[in-house]
């Protein structure tokens, strides 16, 4: 299978399993592989032996915040490009401010419809795919 037909990797980091599986068949829909975790832990595990096209990171996690993921896949240099959207139910100012100066590629903010999560992360995934043939033709 050549590098452009590729399918696209989500990685989708919830703990809330309601959520999580409206998120699931909606990232399938798209035609893309979703791994599925609920911990910071789980994620750190996936992001170690895939690498993921598009994050979709809770910012309320049971073992810590999605914004300290978001800065743990900043620092890997495999990682520092991949386009994260962060879910929120109510988050502070200061730390979204604190995701979007990290880079974040989005945020989506509960509850959410499925064309505005389909329209976000399929746009993500083309950007992604964007960037890869980009990196490749230099």
């Amino acid at each position: 299978m050549n590098e452009s037909a590729r399918q696209s990797v989500v990685l989708v980091i919830e703990d809330d399993s309601e959520s999580t599986s409206q998120c699931t068949p909606l990232v399938e829909a798209l035609g893309a592989t979703c791994y599925r975790v609920s911990t910071l832990e789980d994620a750190e595990s996936v992001l170690v032996q895939n690498a993921p096209d598009v994050v979709i990171v809770d910012y309320s996690l049971p073992d810590g915040s999605g914004i300290d993921l978001i800065s743990l896949i900043r620092q890997a240099p495999e990682h520092r490009n991949t386009p994260i959207l962060l879910l929120t139910g109510e988050i502070h100012p200061n730390e979204l401010e604190r995701a979007v100066m990290m880079g974040i590629y989005a945020f989506l903010a509960r509850p959410f419809s499925p064309e505005e999560f389909t329209k976000l992360v399929s746009a993500a995934i083309a950007e992604e795919a964007q960037r890869v043939r980009n990196d490749e033709s230099k």
